[in-house]
């Protein structure tokens, strides 16, 4: 007939809403087609359908794990949200794990909406199981770093490393002897490091450098850990690369500024982290007064390539890039212009308000409006007209 595959499903799912002896043998395979297919509301009927008897949930909370590690986000997500309003035991674990789930399917560039989104499943995160906790405790920290609530992030970050600490004195505990890598790649030991990582980063960004010292020694210290192996030389070499690179940035943004060519020097090998080191250097040359043209020169195209794309880095979320980001493009603009070169200011002013309005932080907006009329004077009408457009989206909300 030379129709899309899929065009009579719709009705086919009426048909299985009328038949009384449709089952889960028939209705798997039937799922499975629609949503390799992306055929939502089919999807959406037959979940509704099946939750009418609650002895179906546990059936349609494997299917939707199947679908999440399967990496199909839309399908999973739908079922995870039906699956969280049927689940009738409101402490269970599944409840908890669908919650865990739509956070993370659902975060995107809109602060505001990923705040809300950590307001609804924090109360969750005590439910999940032990592994699971730690992962969600280090999602939720990360992101209230990227929303800047540091008392958060710092609250999330050290019950993370109590957690693993006890998880990893349970562990060493029952073995009583020393335990080789050979489990999973995400090893206990790792997270208790990383805490002290996001708490030395909480201190850095509030200027509390002794405290940030103090953190940076402790991921370095690893004469506790038990473990060996290639994961978890692997694992313990990723945490002095990070120590390395931060003693020299919190050298520098306390006041060492002859570091500042070789603290950038020692991120070059490694792309994930030249960005985000990038945005320390400018705060530190705000602070200093320090010339950084050449630095900015070595890495415009990266930049610019960063304005196009907003990708994520690494391990690091895009929204924690994406809010560090416009910080960054907004403290160029201000570099310039402390320079007396306006008119080069002025460009990543507009480029950071264009982002301000795309994750809808007001207090970057209030910069950055604040920040080009200060350079007004300069702009050329083509960047008037940008900024015109940009204060039209930000009224109407778009």
């Amino acid at each position: 007939m030379g129709l899309e595959e899929g065009t009579f499903y719709d009705l086919y799912v009426d048909e299985m809403l009328l038949d009384p002896s449709t089952d889960w043998r028939r209705l798997r395979p039937f799922l499975i087609r629609c949503s390799q297919l992306n055929k939502l509301t089919c999807i959406e009927k037959i979940v509704d359908l099946m939750l009418e008897k609650s002895y179906y949930i546990s059936s349609l909370f494997d299917f939707a794990e199947s679908l999440y590690y399967e990496g199909n986000s839309t399908a999973s997500l739908l079922i995870y949200k039906k699956v969280s309003e049927g689940e009738r035991y409101q402490h269970a674990e599944r409840l908890a794990v669908c919650q865990y789930r739509i956070f993370k399917l659902s975060l995107g560039d809109d602060q505001q909406h990923n705040y809300e989104l950590a307001l609804v499943f924090e109360p969750f995160v005590k439910r999940l199981s032990e592994s699971e906790q730690l992962d969600a405790l280090k999602d939720l920290a990360n992101l209230y770093l990227s929303l800047r609530l540091w008392d958060k992030s710092k609250e999330l970050s050290t019950e993370m490393g109590r957690l693993a600490r006890i998880q990893y004195e349970q562990k060493h505990k029952r073995t009583g002897k020393k335990v080789r890598a050979t489990g999973p790649k995400k090893m206990l030991f790792g997270y208790i490091l990383y805490s002290h990582v996001l708490l030395g980063t909480v201190a850095d960004e509030t200027g509390q450098y002794n405290e940030a010292f103090y953190h940076l020694e402790k991921y370095v210290d690893h004469s506790w850990i038990v473990e060996s192996g290639e994961i978890a030389e692997k694992t313990k070499q990723q945490f002095l690369v990070w120590a390395t690179a931060n003693r020299l940035l919190y050298r520098v943004m306390t006041g060492e500024t002859d570091l500042i060519d070789e603290y950038v020097n020692s991120l070059a090998n490694n792309e994930d982290e030249i960005l985000l080191g990038l945005f320390k250097v400018v705060k530190a040359a705000l602070k200093y007064s320090y010339n950084i043209d050449h630095i900015l020169e070595r890495y415009h195209e990266m930049i610019q390539t960063q304005v196009n794309s907003q990708k994520k880095h690494g391990s690091y979320t895009s929204q924690l890039i994406n809010d560090r980001f416009v910080i960054f493009l907004a403290d160029i603009a201000e570099y310039y212009n402390n320079s007396f070169r306006p008119e080069i200011g002025i460009i990543f002013v507009l480029e950071s308000l264009a982002i301000s309005a795309k994750v809808n932080n007001d207090s970057y907006l209030v910069r950055n409006f604040c920040l080009f009329e200060k350079m007004r004077h300069v702009a050329l009408h083509s960047q008037l007209d940008k900024y015109q457009g940009i204060l039209r989206e930000v009224e109407l909300g778009i």
